[in-house]
């Protein structure tokens, strides 16, 4: 008697099949820890994925992935955002660039990713996946070597720790004896980061710590942080994380109490 294959593989098979590619792309990410690679289906279900992705998703092995959606894999707030950029990009046609995500992980650290997705289709123009690659920025050097980098490094370090107060990239810039173009330039060589998401990195990152660890209204929090105002951290706090401040300080100290 002929078993059925499960849906999961049968999309895969079909759209490997069709895009040889893919398939390629998928062994050359298995040689990369620091990167995330993943393909969902038209259904938005994972038909492929790199041994880091599959880490991350909590399964043991591709088998466990294929045809799972994000939701049955990673945290409600998390899939939702997922799912959005896929809606996304499915309604615009395009993908997406360079978004910085910031990800809570089960033991409540956080931990930054830069993440791409793109529309892949046949040669009829026919859209079958979406592929997407998430940088790990905890496992990439940020920290520049060569000596003559130093007044860089230093411009860099204003970023990270004066994240509160309004800095100006041109004024940066001046500092490292650069144009602005020269250096956001440099600086995303040595990060993989524009010198304005290095910021807002550095201002979402304290935002989601005086969230957890303080009772501070989010007014306050906004301007501690750097921010204009309540509905700017708001934004881009979301954009970052997939959920507002108030659900994401509500969802941390549900989990925490669960730990203990």
């Amino acid at each position: 008697m002929r078993t059925s294959k499960p849906h999961g593989l049968r999309s895969r098979e079909f759209i490997f099949q069709k895009l040889p590619g893919i398939a390629e792309a998928e062994k050359l990410f298995d040689a990369l820890d620091d990167v995330l690679f993943c393909v969902k289906d038209r259904n938005l279900q994972y038909i492929g994925a790199n041994d880091a992705f599959i880490r991350s998703a909590g399964v043991r092995s591709r088998s466990e992935l294929l045809g799972r959606s994000a939701f049955d894999l990673f945290p409600q707030e998390l899939a939702a955002c997922y799912e959005q950029q896929d809606e996304e990009i499915l309604a615009n046609g395009n993908g997406l660039s360079d978004r910085l995500e910031m990800v809570t992980r089960r033991d409540g650290d956080i931990g930054w990713f830069v993440s791409q997705k793109t529309l892949v289709c046949d040669n009829n123009g026919e859209f079958l996946a979406i592929c997407g690659i998430s940088r790990d920025l905890s496992l990439t050097a940020s920290a520049p070597k060569e000596k003559k980098l130093d007044a860089i490094a230093e411009t860099i370090s204003l970023l990270h720790e004066n994240y509160a107060q309004p800095l100006r990239v041109m004024e940066l810039a001046s500092k490292a004896g650069l144009s602005a173009s020269q250096f956001a330039r440099r600086v995303r060589v040595m990060t993989g980061l524009t010198p304005r998401q290095i910021l807002t990195k550095a201002r979402v990152e304290a935002a989601a710590v005086a969230l957890r660890d303080t009772n501070d209204a989010l007014g306050v929090i906004a301007s501690n942080c750097g921010f204009y105002d309540q509905a700017s951290l708001t934004r881009h706090f979301k954009a970052a994380t997939g959920t507002t401040p108030a659900q994401y300080r509500t969802t941390y100290r549900h989990s925490s109490r669960n730990r203990h």
